[in-house]
């Protein structure tokens, strides 16, 4: 009866994680084909492209959002992409860019409106009050700069990357001759921003052009068939012409695929690992393992802790293809910024998870609970890093080095999970100690010893990470440690976790005290983590990002609250076998 279960509930799982949104939506042959157009390659920002991607990665800059709402119907971000760069009048109405300050909104003029999201066509007409706005903020030094300040500018970025890229996409046939001139110095101040290369060269090494550069060529004589298809495939998109739309989209793919074979490569694939959303889908899962492994650990129910752990395997399998995924279309190891840093600790989390779960039995979920709580977590903060735009960027020269990626980052990243796992064990032991009669002797000793493991665990990686490190710095900048934020929080790490080991085999403290310890080892991993970042400073500031500032500092205010918790004194515990 027990296989039966597991066997109903994995394929339960399969048809609900493939079904949502995998299948491309269905066309005729009189639609406009946006499943073709939206595997056409695009080089953005050092790396090649299906437009689909392109669009998501936009749209979700402007919005936060992967779709748009049309005449009330929800839209895919390549028809809003299409619709912006030919030009067509319906998408300057389209509601894509969230503007949620309501100062600003005020500033401009703009109503509170449910999503917080307004038009180009609304923003345009007071185009006058933003450029004031900014020229303001950025007259004053950052550090006197208010959330109004901010805000303005940020939304400022958002309305001329819009501009730029869609500026990038014109067709200067529209304009007269006499204006070209002028027209191509405009273009040429254009390239100096990041903006989308979509024409390719036919010769090797691939030279990709921005279409506005290669349709102006055309008209001072250059041969360039491919950008002539392109810019009559959205002059009739434009017009909404389905048929001469879907012709030119089939030559201009044929010729592509004939004199650039090497273009198109993964480029399906990464349209359906996009669509396939598997870590969003895998977080979701993580939360219901995290439900039933409640309920089922409070209550003593062994049938409902091993339903989680089949569950939380269910996620974990997809969890890793995707990993895998990004691995082969990005060509770089699992780690190589905040974003697949989130993803990489969440996973080793999950496998830790699984892993406390089949060694330490007698712990009654207790794996189960740390794998799926700290999967979803990183999986949520993940989410919340994509919103700065494409994941799996080009990486910096000094970074773009495979063998340091896969040795260094990723032992470090170890180190920064097993740091996490032991945190996570630490509040579970407080909480249900605090507020539970769970913590029997037996469990009581459990979650000791699982804490003492992984942070032995978290103690190894950590060292020998940061070793690597500085052999890193040492072969990029010809020293092994220069005292920078990330060394010092690499560093911090170790030392709290030597000085835990240290005061546990010394017995200055037992299971509840040493529970306190690792909790505060989450505060230390984070600012080792995210907080170094903020300080925008140093040879390791790379993943700067506004963002994580304010969730960084309510995870610390909120780990800090545990530790207080875990401070009172032990008559006030319902759990009375704690120690001290």
């Amino acid at each position: 009866m027990r296989k039966i279960t597991i066997h109903l509930l994995i394929v339960l799982f399969s048809i609900w994680f493939f079904q949502k949104g995998v299948m491309l939506p269905q066309e005729t042959a009189e639609d406009f084909q946006l499943n073709a157009f939206a595997q056409l390659p695009v080089k953005f920002e050092g790396r090649r492209k299906p437009i689909d991607t392109f669009a998501r990665n936009l749209l979700t800059i402007l919005s936060d959002k992967q779709t748009v709402r049309v005449d009330g119907k929800k839209g895919s971000a390549v028809h809003w992409l299409l619709g912006a760069i030919s030009g067509s009048p319906e998408a300057e109405n389209y509601n894509v860019f969230r503007i949620e300050n309501l100062d600003v909104l005020s500033s401009l003029g703009l109503e509170e409106r449910k999503g917080f999201r307004y038009s180009y066509r609304e923003i345009i007409s007071k185009v006058g009050t933003l450029d004031a706005a900014v020229r303001a903020a950025y007259g004053r030094n950052e550090n006197q700069r208010d959330l109004y300040d901010k805000q303005m500018m940020k939304l400022a970025h958002k309305f001329y990357l819009y501009q730029n890229v869609t500026a990038s996409f014109e067709d200067p046939s529209t304009l007269p001759p006499e204006q070209w001139p002028y027209t191509a110095q405009r273009y040429q101040q254009l390239e100096k921003y990041s903006i989308p290369l979509l024409i390719p060269s036919g010769e090797a090494p691939v030279r990709w052009t921005p279409l506005m550069s290669a349709l102006l060529a055309v008209r001072r004589g250059a041969s360039d068939p491919q950008a002539v298809r392109m810019g009559a495939m959205l002059a009739a998109y434009r017009i909404n012409d389905a048929a001469q739309f879907n012709h030119e989209l089939k030559e201009y793919g044929a010729a592509l695929q004939s004199n650039n074979p090497a273009v198109i490569k993964k480029l399906s694939f990464e349209i359906f690992y996009n669509r396939l959303s598997a870590f969003m889908k895998s977080a979701q899962l993580y939360l219901l393992v995290f439900l039933i492994s409640c309920f089922g650990w409070l209550a003593r129910k062994r049938g409902l802790i091993r339903l989680a752990l089949t569950l939380m395997v269910c996620a974990f399998i997809p969890h890793t293809l995707a990993i895998i995924a990004r691995m082969f279309l990005s060509g770089y190891p699992p780690v190589t910024n905040l974003y697949s840093s989130a993803i990489f600790i969440g996973w080793a989390a999950v496998l830790a998870g699984i892993i406390l779960e089949r060694v330490y039995r007698k712990a009654d979920g207790m794996g189960n609970l740390v794998g799926s709580i700290a999967g979803f977590t990183t999986l949520l903060i993940a989410h919340f890093l994509a919103g700065d735009g494409d994941t799996m960027e080009q990486m910096r020269a000094v970074l773009d080095t495979r063998f340091w990626l896969t040795t260094h980052v990723i032992t470090i990243s170890l180190g920064y999970m097993a740091t996490f796992v032991a945190g996570t064990l630490g509040v579970f032991y407080i909480f249900s100690g605090l507020f539970t009669r769970r913590l029997d002797e037996q469990t009581n000793e459990n979650m000791a010893r699982m804490m003492v493991g992984t942070t032995c665990f978290a103690l190894l990686f950590s060292f020998v990470g940061t070793v690597l490190g500085g052999l890193w710095a040492d072969d990029s900048w010809g020293r092994f440690w220069g005292w920078d934020p990330k060394e010092n929080g690499a560093l911090l790490i170790v030392l709290w976790t030597a000085i835990m080991l240290h005061a546990r085999y010394g017995k200055m403290v037992q299971n509840r005290g040493f529970a306190v310890m690792t909790v505060g080892g989450n505060v230390v991993t984070a600012w080792s983590w995210f907080g170094v970042n903020q300080l925008n400073v140093g040879l390791h500031s790379y993943g700067f990002t506004q963002s994580a500032s304010l969730g960084l500092m309510i995870f610390v205010g909120l780990q800090l609250g545990v530790i207080l918790l875990g401070l009172i004194p032990l008559r006030f515990w319902k759990s009375a076998t704690c120690k001290p």
